[in-house]
């Protein structure tokens, strides 16, 4: 029989995986230790060995040690969440970017943009249309998560992927930091990144193309208002031949839009696999 043993150190518990086998002269159980396994929250089935993982012991901690795993982040989100908001609100870059150096020990850049800083701005935005917030309120908050993404950017290049993206939005849309973001993002990652948002006249954005020849577009829409300006961007663009990417929160519930290809509001991540598989099979 095998199960898991667990002792504190420091406040922090660390488990074993312990076999108990039967002495028939003593006529007791003895355990012995089979394996080390670390920090108990960070345990998974691959540190188990083949022939233990199927054991009813060993399946009913994992699935306990997964739950109490996600308690623990998604309260770690919400609190970080708030301290985020509260930081952009007082227009203080500092502890904002505090917050990001702890968060980017964990977790990848695009977990931070995805389930801290976005789900921040949104919730600004939220109480700004509420009528909880002063428009200088939201400005100083908007101001800070620009500045933030700024300093963000400002770390050093992967190996460039020789592959530019053009980023615009349709006429009428000023929001600038779901773009910056995605600027930010695709730079860190090797890519050329042509950022027109917000809203640059379509004869410009013509123009950038035929002279930078971008491999992808990525069109930013938030408002139901302006989808009729994104159509007529979108007609003026197919020409190029070009892949065209259009998202944000204006394409909820919109399945297809001119035969291009729509993400409604996808993770960086879920965005980046997309462009990533785009370019190859425009390539080939």
């Amino acid at each position: 029989m095998v199960f898991l043993r667990s002792k504190i150190v420091k406040n922090e518990s660390y488990s074993y995986l312990v076999k108990s086998k039967w002495d028939s002269k003593k006529k007791t159980s003895e355990q012995q230790t089979i394996k080390y396994l670390g920090k108990t929250s960070d345990i998974a089935l691959e540190d188990i060995p083949d022939e233990y993982r199927n054991e009813p012991n060993i399946l009913s901690f994992l699935s306990s040690n997964k739950q109490i795993d996600t308690k623990k982040r998604e309260k770690y989100l919400v609190k970080t969440r708030q301290n985020m908001r509260k930081f952009l609100l007082a227009g203080d870059l500092k502890n904002a970017m505090s917050i990001y150096a702890d968060f980017s020990k964990k977790l990848p850049i695009t977990k931070f943009y995805d389930d801290i800083l976005r789900p921040a701005m949104y919730k600004v935005g939220e109480l700004w249309d509420a009528g909880k917030l002063d428009v200088g309120d939201e400005h100083i908050a908007s101001n800070t998560a620009m500045h933030l993404i700024e300093k963000i950017g400002t770390k050093p290049k992967s190996k460039n992927k020789g592959k530019t993206i053009l980023i615009c939005t349709p006429d009428g849309e000023y929001h600038a930091i779901p773009c910056f973001m995605m600027e930010t993002y695709f730079s860190l990652n090797g890519y050329d990144v042509i950022n027109l948002a917000p809203s640059a006249p379509s004869d410009s954005i013509i123009n950038h193309i035929i002279e930078k020849k971008p491999d992808l577009i990525l069109i930013s829409v938030t408002l139901k208002d302006h989808l009729k300006s994104c159509d007529r961007l979108i007609k003026n663009l197919q020409k190029f031949k070009i892949p065209i990417v259009i998202g944000g929160q204006a394409l909820q519930n919109e399945k297809s839009f001119h035969d291009v290809t729509v993400m409604d509001t996808p993770s960086l991540f879920e965005l980046s696999k997309t462009i990533k598989g785009m370019i190859k099979k425009k390539d080939t």
